[in-house]
């Protein structure tokens, strides 16, 4: 049970229980938006809203027509505050990002006190010691992003480079405040995005007249929600199969080792479908939607299922391909969660049971596949009744974050600014 000081976050005070935040998840195909407060113990989510979006506004994950999500996130904020008093409205706002530019990478710097390290670690030179390293990774992160996307350096913003565990002496520590020794371990994940992404979403933040608090990488926000996320013992795949993207995040002993996004998504089996029986978007995705609540005819059943499964084999492909990539990660872990609209497909899980993993990966044996439902969630409770679907946990991963940010401030003394 966490006991927080009296000591204000940086923020103010975001952990009083009745400051209003809302996490905001502007994907390819439907607006997520949850209202929540955040308390000592955790976030209590009080009203979600979800809004279509039209099928010109966004692709891969990336806002295309601007006035269109405009409309769409102000329709999701409106539906939030309804019957709210003025002075109850939300002013600070939590955003998502995903997408192929989206550059996440998990570090692990080794650091040697080369003065007084017998001598206990004070606040200040923890706040040195995490500064200067976020520094280098600064600079690698920006010229890795460059050199795969042709960006210059000016170009790229910084999302967060986030601690995500600390070591001193070979002991694992919350904080190195208090602690003596020579050698320093800290596990970092950083985050690196295309200006115009990011600038396209803090127009959207002003125009609902909210500040941004922080832009987030959603798979490593996803891997880092579930309640078992940060354990040393806790190993996973998380795959989050949106609407345009799917995005993927490795853990490894409770630190997210990898994350890899790639444009594939959800919609891509509603074009397929709707190209093979020549009907239009808004109408294949309807009985794409019925298939998978299983409240179609048999033959027109069997007939989808033919699409979806063979969609689901291409983007199994993929999704091998993305985890080839993960060399650096080691044996890959030997469990699946699934999370976001596109997994509530059967046959994306199908296709994943059937997969020979052992032949293609380096994995031990064939994975576990689960849902991530919202049962999972660490610290999250549900006061709107009404966060129960796959598609939620995204928004909801984005509250999490913040709370445990918030965190990190007040109980562990760690200042992400540093």
């Amino acid at each position: 049970m966490i006991k927080l000081p009296k000591k204000k976050s940086k923020r103010g005070t975001l952990l009083d229980g009745i400051t209003p935040i809302v996490a905001l998840d502007i994907g390819t195909e439907t607006i997520k938006s949850l209202l929540f407060t955040m308390g000592e113990y955790g976030v209590s989510v009080n009203r979600i809203s979800r809004i279509q979006q039209q099928q010109h506004a966004m692709r891969s994950g990336i806002i295309k027509n601007l006035d269109t999500v405009l409309e769409n996130c102000k329709l999701s904020i409106n539906q939030l505050l309804s019957n709210l008093k003025p002075e109850e409205y939300p002013k600070k706002v939590m955003m998502g990002i995903a997408g192929e530019y989206i550059q996440g990478v998990s570090i692990v710097v080794n650091y040697e006190r080369e003065e007084h390290f017998e001598k206990e670690v004070t606040k200040k030179e923890q706040d040195r010691i995490i500064g200067e390293v976020k520094s280098q990774i600064a600079v690698s992160g920006r010229e890795d992003l460059g050199l795969r996307t042709g960006l210059k350096n000016e170009d790229i913003e910084i999302l967060h480079i986030t601690p995500t565990g600390l070591e001193i002496g070979g002991m694992p520590v919350n904080s190195l405040i208090g602690y003596k020794g020579r050698d320093v371990r800290l596990n970092f994940y950083a985050s690196f995005a295309p200006k115009t992404y990011t600038e396209a979403l803090r127009k959207v933040a002003s125009s609902l007249n909210f500040d941004v608090l922080e832009i987030v990488s959603q798979p490593f926000a996803v891997a880092r929600a579930h309640s078992g996320g940060k354990n040393t013992n806790f190993s996973a795949i998380f795959i989050d199969v949106g609407g345009g993207t799917t995005d993927v995040a490795i853990v490894k002993h409770g630190n997210v080792a990898e994350t890899q996004m790639f444009a594939f998504g959800g919609r891509a089996f509603t074009k397929e479908l709707a190209r093979l029986t020549d009907s239009d978007f808004r109408h294949a995705e309807q009985r794409k939607i019925k298939y998978s609540e299983k409240d179609l005819p048999k033959e027109v059943m069997r007939q989808v299922q033919k699409t979806m499964y063979s969609t689901a084999t291409l983007w199994m492909r993929t999704l091998k391909v993305a985890l080839e990539s993960c060399e650096d990660v080691g044996p890959l872990p030997t469990q699946i969660y699934l999370c976001g609209g596109g997994a509530l497909l059967p046959d994306i899980k199908q296709s994943l049971m059937e997969f020979p993993w052992k032949k293609y990966l380096p994995i031990a044996v064939v994975p576990k596949i689960d849902m991530f439902t919202p049962n999972l969630l660490g610290s999250v409770v549900d006061n709107s009744g009404d966060l129960q679907n796959l598609y939620d946990i995204t928004p909801a991963s984005l509250a999490k974050f913040l709370y445990d940010m918030e965190i990190d401030r007040t109980t562990k003394n760690i200042n992400w600014d540093a």
